[in-house]
């Protein structure tokens, strides 16, 4: 069974040029045809009726491709014309000292009259051969080669390949080295787009996140300026008793504390005024608790303004006023009976 890349090789094998090595192969299948007597010493008369010297197969076979200008795949086509002579004539046939020269000619005329629309004629043969073969000689050599194949001339690509497996190996691994090569390159291409396409969907998803975090950047400063606003409202409002006087030590620190507890001491102030001389008179003495008492009063009443006092404590101190005119009241009174 042929290849796909047996038939690739053959073609690039066939439309190359011919080589030193095709034309030696061709020479060595011509001489494995038949045995033949030495051709060293033959000589021939050509038609000039000159004598010449029989060349070797490999100078006529190259002087016929130079003259022809004959195709690589039509030179190529005569071994396998050759591999069937030899097949075809009998084990112990043996010819002249000529006869490859005859059968290496004929072989080149059929393959170059059935593998081409235009091929040299006969007359045309005998001049390429230097006057060796003449006209009726080459027409007689190619009647015995078309009986002797049996008008078979064709040539399939099985049969060309298995006759040039030596010349179609070097050019098949070159091929399959080329398609290691496409396929890696290929493989590269496909692992680029494939990198190109994480990096587009990365970007893509980024501009995504950045779109989506501006569109909540609103909602984000909204959320922060009614934090804000509830911190500052809840600075704003008066702390309870409680929390304000439930340790004695940081309540001393707060001058509130020290204002409410002058105003708490200011009972015991007046007891001790039951002591004081005589010689005062209680209507002075009245005059200065009075307006020292309403002086501190208007003072504090400021600072609770200002430090925004519990009304629980605002009460308690006007209870405290309340009973500071009784006691007032009650002075007055024991200052008049006397």
């Amino acid at each position: 069974m042929v290849s796909s890349i047996d038939l690739q090789a053959l073609n690039i094998f066939l439309n190359g040029p011919i080589t030193h090595d095709m034309i030696h192969k061709l020479v060595v299948a011509t001489l494995q045809v038949i045995p033949c007597k030495d051709t060293k010493t033959q000589t021939y008369t050509t038609t000039n009726n000159t004598i010449k010297q029989l060349p070797s197969l490999m100078t006529f076979l190259t002087k016929l491709i130079k003259y022809t200008n004959v195709y690589t795949g039509t030179l190529m086509a005569t071994l396998i014309y050759l591999k069937k002579l030899q097949l075809k004539l009998p084990k112990n046939a043996q010819g002249l000292p000529c006869t490859r020269h005859r059968i290496l000619l004929s072989c080149l005329i059929l393959s170059s009259k059935f593998h081409n629309d235009s091929s040299p004629k006969n007359k045309h043969w005998a001049k390429y051969t230097d006057g060796l073969f003449n006209v009726k000689d080459i027409n007689l050599m190619e009647r015995q080669l078309i009986y002797l194949l049996n008008w078979d001339l064709k040539v399939s690509n099985d049969e060309m390949i298995e006759s040039l497996g030596s010349f179609l190996d070097p050019i098949k691994n070159q091929i399959l080295k080329q398609e290691k090569i496409k396929i890696w390159k290929r493989q590269q291409q496909i692992e680029l787009q494939s990198q190109n396409q994480a990096l587009q969907q990365q970007r893509q998803r980024d501009q995504n996140q950045k779109l989506s975090l501006s569109s909540y950047s609103p909602s984000t400063s909204s959320v922060i300026s009614s934090v804000s606003s509830t911190s500052s409202t809840t600075s704003s409002n008066p702390p309870t008793r409680n929390n304000s006087f439930n340790n004695n030590n940081n309540n001393k620190e707060n001058p509130l504390y020290n204002q409410l507890h002058y105003r708490q001491d200011s009972t015991s102030s007046i007891n001790s005024m039951n002591s004081m001389d005589s010689n005062y008179s209680l209507n002075s003495l009245t005059t200065s608790i009075s307006s020292n008492s309403l002086s501190t009063h208007s003072n504090i009443a400021k600072k609770i303004d200002n430090f925004k006092v519990d009304p629980i404590i605002e009460f308690t101190a006007m209870k405290e006023e309340i009973e500071l005119n009784e006691l007032l009241k009650k002075f007055n009174n024991s200052s008049i009976k006397v």
